[in-house]
């Protein structure tokens, strides 16, 4: 199946960030509407209180404020399935003219989805693809994000220029459950099995940082030949932890560190040495473009062919400083 690939050295073209930074006015959201029909987008995804889905949440809205959208959003207080295959019907019965979803689960969120295209409601898929098959797979227009399995490959890529002789690989999982992370979880530890023949696991994590401290803290202590630890959270929950308990027990020297998505946190690692790279998705894009590619639909039946695959980007010490200037301006 053709992609369309939005990635680069920050992941983000200079004139897409142009025409989206900042917060649309009353007067803007007029301007957009002039001579439009105002159409509503519903966001039911699974979003929770985090820094990246909030970077979401601004490029939905000002993706709508440009494009003579009423937006919808919703979000759980905790990751969930059922919560948020509840919130997806909510939503379909709200009768939105697009959906955008999140195919987190696509055995669970079959029968929504296909029941709102049933309706007449097109949708569309963010963040976390089925990864079924195009023809099998659940029936949205088309996938806005990353690649999961080739994020945690690139993952692997740059432990392993560091530590080529790696010999036992962790990956934390802080959503059990998710296929998207199930995947990039698959593509580091097949990319650390295939560069240097290192052995892999998967640990599970929860919303507990005590918790998910005492588990990486007592994973070292049976484990101390791990050597590879990927997180597939930046923000002080996930990567954070782990930051903290290889400070703590001394191990900065012996473990390279790499993580999923962007925050203060990881640039401040990156800088000081204690982590090799953040794989990047773009977060707020996938917030933006569903909006802008909803009012071509919509008025004009014009569709990409293919996914548009945001990721994986790369951040390391070659553009941080770029990458600072992105966080300043409050973008994941």
């Amino acid at each position: 199946m053709r992609q369309i690939r939005f990635v680069g050295p920050l992941g983000i073209a200079a004139v897409a960030l142009g025409a989206v930074l900042g917060t649309p006015s009353v007067a803007s959201a007029q301007d957009a509407c002039e001579g439009r029909e105002q159409h509503f987008i519903y966001y039911a995804t699974h979003a929770v209180p985090d820094p990246v889905w909030e970077s979401v949440r601004r490029g939905a809205e000002q993706g709508a404020a440009d494009n003579c959208l009423e937006m919808k959003w919703t979000q759980d207080d905790v990751f969930g399935i059922e919560t948020t295959v509840n919130r997806m019907e909510a939503a379909v019965a709200e009768k939105p003219d697009m959906l955008v979803i999140t195919a987190t689960d696509p055995v669970a969120m079959r029968p929504t989805v296909e029941k709102a295209v049933a309706d007449g409601i097109p949708v569309i898929a963010i963040n976390t693809a089925d990864p079924a098959p195009k023809e099998e797979r659940l029936p949205y227009l088309l996938f806005i994000g990353a690649d999961l399995y080739l994020s945690g490959k690139e993952a692997a890529n740059q432990v392993l220029a560091e530590r080529p002789d790696a010999k036992h690989a962790v990956c934390y999982h802080n959503a059990p459950g998710h296929v998207g992370l199930d995947e990039m979880c698959r593509g580091f530890l097949e990319g650390m099995k295939e560069g240097s023949g290192a052995d892999g696991e998967v640990i599970p994590l929860s919303a507990d940082i005590a918790a998910n401290q005492a588990t990486m803290s007592n994973y070292f202590t049976a484990n101390p030949e791990a050597d590879a630890l990927f997180t597939m959270n930046a923000g002080p929950d996930f990567f954070g932890s782990l930051l903290d308990v290889v400070r703590r027990e001394e191990r900065t020297e012996d473990v390279t560190l790499v993580t999923f998505d962007v925050s203060p946190i990881l640039v401040e690692a990156i800088a000081s040495g204690e982590a090799v790279a953040g794989i990047d998705q773009l977060m707020y894009m996938q917030g933006y473009l569903p909006a802008v590619l909803t009012r071509n639909f919509l008025d004009f039946g014009m569709i990409p062919s293919g996914d548009i695959i945001t990721g994986p980007a790369l951040i390391n010490a070659d553009n941080i400083e770029a990458v600072k200037n992105r966080l300043a301006v409050g973008l994941r």
